[in-house]
């Protein structure tokens, strides 16, 4: 994810050059990520789901109900803090820097 973030800083500069915050890019990437994120934890879910129906449908079902809510969360939180460490991190410097390098 960093390395995407960092690949994309010419095309962040010429956003910031074109008169966008970096607050409003930083909201840009994380949510583009985010979603990817959340995207990715559905699909997940829906196969996880998929492999553990004879299970669901047996009478005697019991799942784990809140460590599966809990860990889910927790892969939901760490994504979203390591993708907002990676756009902060590339966002740091003379964006125009890397403008002049592409």
């Amino acid at each position: 994810m960093l390395r995407n973030v960092l690949e994309r800083r010419g095309e962040l500069a010429v956003l910031v050059a074109m008169g966008f915050r970096r607050r409003l890019l930083q909201r840009l990437v994380l949510t583009e990520h985010g979603a990817l994120l959340a995207f990715g934890l559905g699909l997940g879910i829906l196969a996880a789901a998929v492999a553990v129906l004879p299970a669901l449908l047996s009478p005697e079902r019991h799942l784990p109900y809140v460590s599966l809510a809990l860990t889910l969360g927790g892969v939901l939180l760490n994504g979203v803090l390591w993708t907002w460490v990676a756009i902060r991190y590339a966002l740091r410097g003379n964006l125009l820097e890397a403008l002049r390098n592409e």
